[in-house]
């Protein structure tokens, strides 16, 4: 049987009298694509930043690779194999592509005060950030000003920073959102890739024809409960789900 590689146990976040997360419990096994979807305002970004250790647990524990990851900084999580994107896409606009990834490297660099002051430019350094370039098929575009992209392609470096972090973990969150249905079909051919080369994805979104077609699993949040989880057609099929999120039939991209 698969190992659960990040495993949330019973999770509640309050900010103060509001519960953002209330007692919300899922494994994402290792290697899977696992969907986190469910109405706005559901907690799927906030349980993001929990397991990023943006946000303590009010109460709850975090298990990544069979080590407690709750109350662990970010970057201590980032260091353990652990990459995210964000909802809002913010280059470095001013820096080429290149360089907007190999700022990604610097989380290398938090550890020991010694590390501070090595290059980051080096050709070691250079070649594994176009190694990675490559595979999110922005080789070619490498020292185009960040700022210049569409979204397609910025969505596109957004994954190839995470990824130089993420070699185990990618949290992907609405990394579809805003795309053309050829975008959209390329992207999902780049995140199977991603799977197939061992790192494991948990991925929020609201394109349900995505979510469906894409993921092994999906975990459902509704007002910061989980209502629902399991295979893509038994989520279709559930009435808590398509009361919550699937209520008007008429749209297929649910907001």
């Amino acid at each position: 049987m698969s190992r659960a590689l990040l495993e949330v146990k019973e999770v509640s976040k309050y900010f103060g009298g509001l519960k953002a997360l209330d007692q919300v419990g899922f494994d994402v096994t290792a290697g899977e694509i696992l969907g986190l979807i469910g109405p706005n305002g559901a907690g799927k970004t906030v349980c993001f930043n929990l397991i990023c250790g943006v946000y303590r647990p009010t109460s709850g524990k975090i298990f990544f690779d069979g080590q407690r990851l709750d109350g662990t900084s970010p970057y201590q999580i980032a260091s353990k194999g652990v990459g995210r994107t964000f909802q809002i896409v913010k280059p470095f606009g001013a820096l080429s592509v290149l360089e907007n990834v190999l700022v990604a490297k610097g989380i290398k660099k938090y550890g020991r005060f010694s590390t501070i002051w090595s290059t980051w430019k080096s050709r070691a350094e250079i070649n594994g950030a176009l190694e990675i370039l490559e595979r999110v098929g922005l080789k070619d575009l490498a020292q185009r000003q960040a700022g210049l992209l569409p979204l397609g392609n910025l969505r596109r470096l957004e994954i190839a920073r995470a990824l130089l972090v993420g070699h185990k973990l990618l949290l992907l969150d609405e990394s579809f959102s805003g795309l053309r249905h050829e975008e959209i079909i390329q992207l999902e051919k780049l995140i199977r890739n991603i799977r197939k080369s061992g790192i494991t994805v948990l991925l929020i979104e609201h394109n349900m024809r995505v979510a469906m077609g894409l993921c092994d699993r999906l975990v459902v949040l509704d007002h910061g409960r989980k209502i629902a989880e399991g295979l893509p057609r038994e989520i279709q099929q559930n009435e808590a789900v398509i009361e919550a999120y699937l209520g008007r039939r008429e749209a297929p991209d649910a907001a």
